[in-house]
């Protein structure tokens, strides 16, 4: 958007949010026995900022409509919940591409208070808009979190934003996620405990940290270690955020029938978590581009369609 201009840039993103997610991929997904499905926001999504900022205004506006169209129109036609997640908090919260720092790499959320402020209402913003509708199941808190931000400001930061989504007499279910390297049994355990309908969210990937394990490896060491972690976990209800069967290179499982058993394997583990899972993610935009790759792990569409597993 900074290179392009809204004149240039807003038609591009229309034209992207119009056909990407539509409501065959709703439809599909519930047919295979999916009942809930966790939508990524950026906190440009309202169009304003209370704190007085105006870097929300760079990004492409229109995506609120769409959000809208899912939780109000085709989650409710499909029998689908729908769990809003900041994915994007203002000066980001981990300095990663997927959270739209204002420099690449670099983290500013936790180091100013209006960042803070301004996720406060954007939860609040979520919660307060689809609190009457039937198909909404409640706010992702933060994803991710991590780079420069610290554990005091995260914790109250989710106090806070609790607190004032609770005083509207709203009951939806809120996820907290600890920082992306505690996400483990050892944090987090005793956090907000009082509190009614909070989740611990974690994601559970055996790539990042698991790139010198080979398939026995990943299979006899890799996956039973995620499923202790969720048998010792006695927190609030576990919900697998995002997990994926892709893996590194030196894992490949290029044979279907053992690529099979691995997905299977990893499915069954993750469905032991108290509060259920999404994957990530539905569809990409090579799924059915057979000349790609033969496996297709990152697509949950493409891995129902060929029978990889089923739900």
């Amino acid at each position: 958007m900074q290179y392009w201009g809204h004149a240039n840039g807003d038609w591009r993103f229309e034209q992207h949010r119009s056909e990407w997610i539509q409501e065959q991929d709703i439809a599909e997904l519930a047919s295979y026995g999916i009942n809930t499905v966790r939508v990524s926001i950026g906190y440009w999504l309202p169009g304003f900022d209370k704190t007085g900022g105006s870097d929300w205004a760079v990004f492409a506006p229109g995506a609120l409509k769409y959000v809208d169209l899912l939780v109000k129109n085709w989650a409710v036609k499909y029998n689908v919940a729908v769990l809003v997640q900041i994915h994007a908090a203002k000066g980001s919260q981990n300095g990663l591409d997927h959270s739209a720092p204002p420099s690449p790499g670099q983290s500013y959320w936790a180091l100013y208070p209006e960042n803070v402020r301004n996720t406060v209402d954007l939860a609040v913003f979520i919660a307060d808009r689809y609190k009457q509708e039937i198909a909404f199941l409640g706010v992702g808190l933060l994803n991710e979190p991590s780079g420069t931000t610290d554990e005091v400001t995260l914790k109250n930061y989710y106090k806070t934003a609790v607190s004032e989504i609770r005083a509207t007499g709203n009951d939806c279910i809120l996820t907290v996620a600890p920082l992306l390297y505690e996400q483990d049994p050892d944090h987090f355990q005793d956090f907000l405990l009082s509190e009614i309908h909070v989740w611990q969210e974690w994601h559970k990937y055996l790539i990042w940290g698991y790139e010198w394990m080979n398939e026995e490896q990943i299979l006899n060491e890799g996956i039973p270690g995620v499923q202790e972690q969720i048998n010792v976990w006695k927190g609030n209800p576990l919900f697998i955020g995002e997990w994926s069967i892709a893996t590194t290179d030196n894992a490949p499982f290029d044979d279907l029938a053992r690529f099979k058993d691995f997905g299977n394997r990893y499915r069954d583990t993750i469905t032991t978590a108290g509060g259920g899972w999404t994957y990530w993610t539905w569809k990409t935009s090579y799924d059915e581009n057979t000349d790609f790759q033969e496996k297709n792990s990152w697509s949950l569409r493409q891995i129902l369609r060929n029978g990889w597993f089923t739900i």
